[in-house]
C-alpha cells in the first residue's frame, strides 16, 4: 500500500505561517490517501472501474491505422470509420456507438476543433487520391511515391503517422487533460452518488477519471498489470499506437502516471480533492512533458538524417504528428504550453514549398531548440 501525505506540499513556511495565526480557529490540514497498488477499485466485490468506450476508439485508431499502412482505395469506408464510427472488421466497434472525428480536438474552441478535424480529413483524402495511385513509383519534391517501404505524399509526408502523432495529442492528450481530467469536469462532477452510469457502479466523478485513465491504458490487457516491455512498446504493441506507446520511452513516465492515476481515484473515493486535483497535475505534466520531448527528439533524428533518406522522412512525419499535438498539452493550471497559433507557424514552416524535401538541418534543430526553450526538458 502507498500514502502520500499532501501536508508536505505546504512546505515549512507555511506551517510556520500556520503556527502564528489565531489557535481560536481551528485549522483543518490538507487530507491523505491510502491507495492500492494497482487500479483495483471495488465496491461490494464489483469494479467500479469501466472504459469501454475509450478502448473502443483506441481500437478503431489502431484499424484505421492498419488501413493507411496497406494502400486502400476506398475514401468513403476512411471516413465513414473515422466521422461515423462504422464498417469496421473489429468485433463490437461498430455496435459500440463511439466516434473519433466527433472527439478529436472536442476540448477546444469551435474554431479550432473544425480546423484540426479538418487536417484529418485531409490526411484520409490525400492518401487515398495522392499517395495510393503512385506507389509505383519513386517519390521525389512534389511527387507522391516510395522511398524503400515508406508511402510519402508529395510533401514527403507519410500520412499514416501524421494521423498516428497528431491524434496522440488531439485525441488522447485532449480528452484526458483538457477533458476529464480538468477542473471543470472534476470539480463539476457528482462523487456521493452510485450507479449513476450504466457501466459501473461508480460516481460521476469517478466514472470520469476512469474515462481519463481509459484513454491512455484502454488497449491494455491488464490494467493492473500494464503489459508494456522496457521500451513502452513497439509498431505491434498491444497497448496500441497512441499515448500509452511511448510512456515508456521518456524518463520514468511508465510507472510515474499509472501511480498518479492511481493515487488520484484513491482520492477520488476517499473525497480528497487535495489528492486528486495534485495527482490530475502531475498527470498533465507527464503527458505534455512525453509530447514535448518526442516533438524534439524526432525533429533532431530528422536533421541527422538530412540526406533525404527513408528514415529522414519518417522521422520528420512523427515530429510533424507531435508537433501537431503540442497545442493540446496542458502545464498543472491547465494552461497550453504551446498555442493553436504556435503550432501552426511550425507546421507552416515545415510545409513551406516541396514540404520536408526542401528542409535543412539547421532549420529542424533550431525548431527543436525552440520547442526545448518552453519545456525545458
Amino acid at each position: 500500500m502507498k500514502t502520500k501525505n499532501y501536508l508536505l506540499l505546504l512546505g515549512t513556511s507555511l506551517l510556520l505561517g500556520f503556527s502564528a495565526c489565531d489557535t481560536s480557529e481551528d485549522v483543518v490540514p490538507p487530507c491523505t490517501v491510502t491507495a492500492p497498488d494497482d487500479y483495483t477499485f471495488e465496491v461490494d466485490g464489483s469494479s467500479t472501474v469501466a472504459f469501454g468506450g475509450q478502448t473502443a476508439r483506441l481500437s478503431m485508431v489502431e484499424e484505421i491505422l492498419t488501413i493507411l499502412n496497406g494502400g486502400t482505395t476506398d475514401l468513403a469506408s476512411l471516413n465513414e470509420m473515422y466521422a461515423d464510427g462504422t464498417g469496421f472488421a473489429g468485433a463490437g466497434l461498430d455496435a459500440s456507438n463511439k466516434q473519433l472525428r466527433s472527439k478529436t480536438a472536442g476540448y477546444q474552441t469551435a474554431v479550432v476543433k473544425a480546423y484540426v478535424q479538418g487536417q484529418f480529413d485531409d490526411m484520409l483524402a490525400d492518401y487515398v487520391n495522392n499517395v495510393v495511385p503512385n506507389l509505383g513509383q519513386s517519390a521525389a519534391a512534389g511527387i507522391p511515391g516510395m522511398i524503400d517501404n515508406r508511402e510519402l505524399n508529395a510533401k514527403g509526408m507519410e500520412i499514416d503517422q501524421l494521423f498516428a502523432k497528431g491524434l496522440i495529442g488531439a485525441l488522447t492528450l485532449d480528452q484526458v487533460v483538457n477533458g476529464y481530467l480538468s477542473d471543470a469536469k472534476l470539480g463539476n462532477s457528482d462523487n456521493s452518488t452510485r450507479d449513476v452510469n450504466v457501466d459501473a457502479n461508480s460516481t460521476t466523478m469517478e466514472h470520469y477519471w476512469d474515462e481519463g485513465f481509459g484513454y491512455v491504458y484502454g488497449l491494455e490487457p491488464d490494467i493492473l498489470n500494464p503489459n508494456y516491455d522496457e521500451l513502452g512498446g513497439s509498431e505491434t504493441s498491444s497497448a496500441g499506437s497512441l499515448i500509452n506507446k511511448y510512456l515508456g520511452k521518456v524518463g520514468n513516465y511508465r510507472t510515474d502516471v499509472y501511480s498518479s492515476f492511481v493515487e488520484g481515484r484513491q482520492g477520488i473515493v476517499e473525497g480528497c480533492d487535495e489528492v486528486r486535483d495534485a495527482e490530475a497535475a502531475d498527470i498533465k505534466v507527464a503527458l505534455s512533458a512525453v509530447v514535448m520531448t518526442k516533438a524534439e527528439s524526432y525533429l533532431r533524428s530528422a536533421a541527422d538524417a538530412i540526406d533525404e533518406s527513408a528514415a529522414y522522412f519518417h522521422a520528420l512525419s512523427e515530429g510533424y504528428g507531435f508537433i501537431l499535438s503540442l497545442q493540446f498539452t496542458s502545464d498543472a493550471d491547465g494552461n497550453p504550453y504551446f498555442t493553436h497559433s504556435q503550432v501552426y507557424e511550425m507546421l507552416e514552416t515545415l510545409e513551406a514549398g516541396n514540404g520536408f524535401w526542401d528542409r535543412t538541418d539547421a532549420q529542424l534543430i533550431q525548431m527543436a531548440d525552440d520547442i526545448n526553450a518552453v519545456s525545458g526538458l
